[in-house]
């Protein structure tokens, strides 16, 4: 059901992508479903997923972060001021190539420097949505950092953090997604009714009928 959930407003992200509100929610469910994934794949006793995950969030992490430091050095350049623009002036590669603690805080220094002067970006392209899904970024890559060098932890705890992140999920769909949609129910009716579908918990487990006997 996440997954559904998680595709049709991906495949709308026109529709709500203008209402801050349900941004930052949606931001936040994705982040919670990529905790959701890497714990189970502790649960499962693999770490080689983790691992691909982590490399698929710095990927994403360092691409958002090069897009938002060009705009602020690009500000930085116009407006003269040479101290901000060596603290963004970040190449893809110089990146990739720091140690991921280092990187996570680079990333983090860079957003924050950005958020400074977000009203002056406008001109360079980039919104208060653009340092809300760079921050979604770092905090994905934060997330999952540690997991591969710290033995994952223990089936039982994934398990009991699985309960957690699920509950977390549930309530940010219930009191927050589920609420905000109700804004498209006439105007947008298909995005509305394709998001009710996706929250259908569908079992497609095989039920027994009792009156049938046993096959051999």
């Amino acid at each position: 059901m996440y997954i559904a959930v998680q595709n049709v407003c991906n495949e709308n992200s026109d529709v709500w992508s203008a209402m801050p509100a349900f941004t930052t929610a949606f931001n936040e469910f994705e982040t919670i479903l990529a905790q959701i994934d890497a714990q189970s794949q502790i649960q499962k006793g693999s770490t080689t997923g983790i691992t691909q995950n982590k490399q698929k969030e710095e990927d994403e992490m360092i691409q958002a972060t090069v897009e938002i430091a060009a705009a602020v050095y690009a500000y930085a350049s116009q407006s003269g001021d040479n101290e901000l623009r060596n603290k963004v002036n970040y190449s893809p590669s110089a990146l990739g190539e720091l140690r991921d603690t280092v990187l996570k805080d680079v990333c983090q220094s860079i957003h924050d420097q950005a958020n400074n002067i977000i009203t002056q970006l406008a001109d360079y392209g980039k919104t208060p949505q653009d340092l809300t899904q760079l921050q979604s970024e770092i905090d994905d890559f934060t997330a999952i950092i540690a997991k591969p060098r710290t033995a994952i932890g223990t089936r039982a705890t994934a398990t009991t953090r699985l309960v957690e992140l699920f509950s977390q999920a549930d309530a940010i769909l219930k009191n927050q997604i589920d609420k905000l949609m109700v804004t498209y129910q006439n105007s947008r009716a298909e995005f509305y009714n394709k998001y009710q579908n996706s929250r259908t918990i569908v079992d497609l487990g095989t039920r027994k009928n009792p009156e049938t006997p046993p096959q051999p």
